[in-house]
């Protein structure tokens, strides 16, 4: 049985299995702790029934609590480094819950035991004795599934993590065993030449530089980035690239409401430099290259467009294998809600990358 479309999968009928899986399995052993503590003194039947009714019915609670935790405090608060904050609030979510736990202790528990026959005991303990215990109860719960997903987090970066680096060898230039992005090399190239040329624009070219660097070096680790700060870098990455280069029409259209989305790094910018890759290899005079990017409701769309030979009917150079590594990447972080086409027609290449950004298999 192959388990991983059921833990990885972003399909609904997966998601809500493995949710459902992971309640059923937390009641199952509250149930079998429970039912051990009366057998013996009471029937199994009435020992076994009490206790699924008596823990099944409180699981809205733990439900609210636990993904309040992995859904809101965590991509919220511990991911953007606020330690104290997601503290203070964890606390404040476990005191509500316990206030509500303590209602449905006092007011459901005696029913149910009654109807199946169980004596109900009052507890003697003191308040900060209860608070603590239910406290760590249901923190167990919150802190698997955290676990859980953190897991996946760390395997799904792994992974990505691994198809970036044969990106980045296909993409790179070495350097004193050092692999760069070819992108970076050219731009550092540039500068070398127009610096003897046309030495005014140097500062310029090195202020759309800076962010590209720091964005290499420290946002590429990241999990997730902010889809509008992508897009602005695609723009000074082909300001970048345009300059020194005669004969080159960029038309770039960015539409939408990209407020607040986050994307997977490092799936935009390889798409526009190996459209300039190919447009440098091609031998067209007049070249041009049209960028469309789109934002609605959480769909993100880019379509690239840019113009070949009329003899070429293949990718230059079997590049095709780019784009089933940014295919795997996208599998593998947004499974069964992405599409990437490639469209090879007379005069033009087109490219078309749709992502349904709040499906990523790190939402889940």
């Amino acid at each position: 049985m192959n388990i991983y479309p059921l833990v990885f999968s972003n399909d609904q009928k997966y998601r809500i299995s493995r949710h459902v899986l992971f309640w059923l399995v937390w009641i199952a052993y509250y149930t079998i702790f429970m039912t051990f503590s009366w057998v013996g003194k009471f029937p199994l039947y009435n020992s076994l029934m009490e206790s699924f009714v008596e823990e099944t019915l409180p699981i809205p609670l733990d439900i609210i609590f636990c993904y309040a935790v992995i859904y809101f405090l965590i991509p919220h608060f511990l991911f953007k480094g606020r330690y104290i904050l997601i503290v203070v609030l964890w606390l404040a979510f476990g005191v509500l819950h316990i206030l509500c736990f303590q209602f449905y202790s006092t007011h459901y528990i005696p029913l149910i035991r009654a109807h199946y026959q169980l004596p109900y005991m009052v507890s003697t303990e003191s308040f900060m004795f209860t608070f603590f215990f239910i406290f760590t109860q249901i923190n167990m719960e919150a802190s698997l599934a955290a676990a859980i997903k953190l897991g996946k987090m760390w395997y799904i970066k792994q992974q990505e993590l691994n198809i970036i680096k044969g990106e980045k060898q296909k993409l790179a230039a070495v350097d004193s065993g050092k692999i760069q992005p070819v992108f970076l090399v050219n731009a550092l190239d540039k500068i070398v030449d127009l610096s003897v040329r046309n030495p005014y624009i140097i500062p310029q070219m090195i202020s759309k530089i800076k962010p590209l660097l720091l964005y290499m070096i420290y946002d590429i680790n990241q999990p997730k980035v902010d889809l509008k700060k992508e897009l602005h870098l695609m723009e000074d990455f082909v300001e970048l690239e345009k300059v020194g280069i005669e004969g080159m029409e960029v038309r770039i259209n960015i539409s939408g409401n990209a407020d607040h989305e986050m994307i997977a790094p490092f799936l935009i910018l390889p798409l526009v430099e190996n459209c300039f890759r190919q447009l440098s290899r091609s031998g067209i005079r007049d070249k041009y290259i049209n960028l469309e990017a789109t934002t609605e409701e959480g769909v993100f769309s880019l379509w690239i467009k840019w113009n070949k030979p009329v003899d070429s009917s293949t990718l230059i150079n079997n590049d095709n294998t780019f784009f089933k590594n940014i295919g795997k990447r996208l599998k593998l972080l947004y499974p069964q809600s992405h599409e990437l086409k490639i469209f090879i027609e007379a005069i033009e290449f087109r490219v078309h990358m749709k992502i349904d950004l709040n499906r990523s298999i790190l939402n889940v």
